[in-house]
């Protein structure tokens, strides 16, 4: 099995493994990848999705043990400090409670957790969107609005008339059963969530960060889900100071994680 992947950084060096959310693939990290001096960094498409289509459908766990091969394979000592954005954050909580020895630390970026109200109006919605732009012209229209890089929004395009709707509806059945995994192991865990995500993303981000012991939760101020499209140096800014154990940049606002009840 083998995933698209892009590869930046020195091979020998500390990995991180960057996961991509549901509408995008592994271009959204591109910048990102070279702005992580002293590290390899690996940017796979998840399986089923873009130019990992192939390898479908997409199930979270199946993603999960997928990665943790690849990760064996082509990580530095087959460990990784893995950043997820949506859907590859929900992956990324997945492979941490799956194979916590493939992971050192993780951050997770604008997740939803379950249950999600209205979900069935979700899918149908996402149905209507989808069958409703199968043109360049309104694709292209899309990106814009979701604040696609230019140098990426033709890439956007093609794949987006490429996924099927069985593909997406795969996507859209496991993100909406996502829930916080029942056992996660005591690694440093950084979950972030836009201020402006709403009430839903921040209580998920919370629960992410208070299932496990040290997890850090923050809301990004003044920022949606896509924070970081428009201020990668913002993020960049934060990953590096992560990776390192130093402080976070001082806008973060703390959220108080959200701690399970023993029992």
């Amino acid at each position: 099995m083998t995933l698209f992947t892009l590869e930046g950084g020195a091979a020998g060096q500390p990995t991180v493994l960057f996961l991509h959310g549901a509408a995008v693939s592994s271009w959204m990290w591109a910048p990102t990848l070279a702005a992580l001096p002293g590290r390899h960094t690996l940017a796979p498409d998840l399986p089923g999705l873009a130019r990992s289509a192939h390898l479908g459908p997409f199930t979270l766990a199946g993603a999960a043990d997928a990665l943790a091969a690849f990760i064996q394979a082509r990580a530095t000592g087959g460990q990784v400090d893995v950043v997820g954005h949506s859907l590859g954050g929900a992956v990324a909580a997945e492979l941490l409670a799956r194979h916590p020895q493939r992971v050192r630390r993780a951050a997770l970026l604008g997740v939803t957790t379950g249950p999600v109200p209205m979900a069935p109006g979700f899918v149908a919605g996402t149905w209507a969107v989808w069958h409703a732009t199968r043109s360049r012209r309104l694709l292209a229209w899309q990106a814009r609005a979701l604040g696609v890089p230019a140098a990426h929004r033709a890439q956007f395009v093609e794949e987006s008339l490429a996924q099927t709707w069985p593909a997406l509806a795969a996507v859209l059945r496991e993100a909406l059963a996502f829930r916080v995994p029942a056992a996660l192991p005591p690694v440093p865990l950084l979950a972030l969530v836009g201020a402006r995500e709403g009430a839903l993303n921040v209580r998920s981000t919370r629960a992410l960060a208070g299932a496990t012991p040290g997890g850090q939760a923050f809301a990004v101020p003044g920022r949606g889900h896509a924070w970081f499209a428009t201020r990668p140096e913002r993020l960049h800014a934060t990953l590096r100071a992560w990776l390192a154990g130093q402080p976070l940049p001082d806008d973060l606002r703390p959220l108080p994680p959200a701690f399970r009840p023993a029992g």
